[in-house]
């Protein structure tokens, strides 16, 4: 076959598009999750994440308790 007779047909070219960007987009909210994981420093359940009243909002980051310096007062 030569170059020239190798052209894909427009839904070829579609599908290929679509099933790359599915793929590309379920890559990224994995690694999305991953690195908040890896930055809060602790896995979170999937319970926890579940949102009950349907399309809310979804807190993945949660406050840390930090320890305050004691000032000393002299």
């Amino acid at each position: 076959m030569q170059p020239s007779e190798m052209v894909m047909n427009p839904k070829q070219v579609f599908l290929s598009v679509l099933i790359f960007g599915v793929a590309g987009l379920l890559l990224f909210m994995y690694l999305q999750v991953w690195i908040e994981e890896q930055h809060t420093g602790r896995v979170e359940k999937r319970r926890e994440q579940k949102v009950t009243s349907g399309w809310g909002p979804v807190k993945y980051l949660r406050p840390v308790p930090r320890i305050k310096p004691q000032v000393s007062h002299a």
